[in-house]
């Protein structure tokens, strides 16, 4: 990768993590326009059970940052508000082979004469960047070469195209970003091959694991009336918290939470959120007990 193409990135994914984010770039100039989620990043909406020790402000704006890429990163990076879409390749192998299911990328409006690069964010490692460049058609297809006449309008292109190969557990996020080379541009998305989701009567609701051992999880609604004040229930091995939080516009919210509970090693968290006509709820089991420091990249 070219030195300014790189530094761009860093730059960018500093931004994105904030202070912590330093080790990994060897420049911590920001510029007006990137300084997005430096500016708004808050600390998240969360609960904890009692007994619990307050979280860390860095934790707190780490997961806040997570749910600001889920939902499409910041308008000055995405001007277009872009959407990632993954489509499914194959079925993911059997539990002695091991092999997890490919993807292929799309990024359906994402101009077709620029170059990007691909990196990804798994919870417990390091932001991993792709030495490829990349492309995309005329269908948003993410390519590793230009397209040729051929493939210009074609939803698949097995020889040529991206594909990920995400090996996640239940309600763990894969997180990927499809930069422009030239800085313009930069598309968010997450994957979560193996989603924990409850859905009823247009009510959606998510958990997604946000630190490894399950520490901390972060709980999606969707499709809830906008502006509503929105009932939340948690109960973990005995312990149980209650939040009411306001969507948005879109009916949609997201809350941190922290399922261990003092004395207890493992256990199963349980949330459920109330609308007007719908009570969703999912289940997610936990552990271990101890807190881990948040993950952030670094080089």
């Amino acid at each position: 990768m070219k030195s300014p193409t790189r530094f761009f990135i860093c730059i960018s994914l500093f931004v994105l993590f904030g202070s912590s984010f330093l080790s990994y770039g060897q420049n911590s100039k920001k510029s007006d326009i990137l300084n997005y989620f430096t500016r708004q990043s808050d600390a998240v909406n969360h609960s904890r059970f009692a007994g619990q020790p307050n979280p860390s402000k860095d934790l707190l704006g780490l997961l806040d940052r997570q749910a600001k890429w889920d939902d499409g990163g910041p308008v000055e990076l995405n001007p277009l508000r872009l959407h990632m879409r993954f489509q499914q390749v194959d079925e993911p192998g059997t539990k002695e082979t091991g092999a997890p299911a490919r993807y292929r990328v799309f990024v359906e409006g994402a101009p077709e004469n620029k170059v990007f690069s691909f990196i990804s964010w798994p919870i417990n490692d390091n932001l991993q960047i792709d030495a490829r460049d990349m492309y995309v058609n005329g269908q948003g297809l993410v390519l590793l070469r230009k397209p040729r006449p051929d493939q210009e309008m074609s939803l698949k292109a097995v020889d040529d195209e991206l594909t990920v190969t995400p090996s996640t557990d239940s309600a763990e996020p894969m997180r990927y970003v499809l930069s422009r080379r030239d800085g313009e541009m930069q598309v968010f998305g997450t994957l979560v091959p193996h989603p924990v989701v409850s859905q009823e009567l247009g009510c959606r609701l998510e958990v997604l694991i946000a630190q490894p051992s399950t520490t901390a999880v972060l709980i999606v609604a969707d499709g809830f009336p906008a502006k509503a004040k929105i009932p939340f229930v948690l109960e973990s091995e005995g312990a149980q918290d209650s939040k009411v939080l306001t969507t948005n516009v879109n009916g949609h919210v997201v809350l941190a939470a922290f399922p261990y509970v003092p004395g207890k090693s493992q256990g199963t968290l349980k949330v459920s959120a109330e609308g007007p006509n719908c009570l969703p709820s999912v289940v997610l089991p936990w552990g271990p007990l101890a807190p881990v420091a948040p993950k952030v990249p670094e080089k």
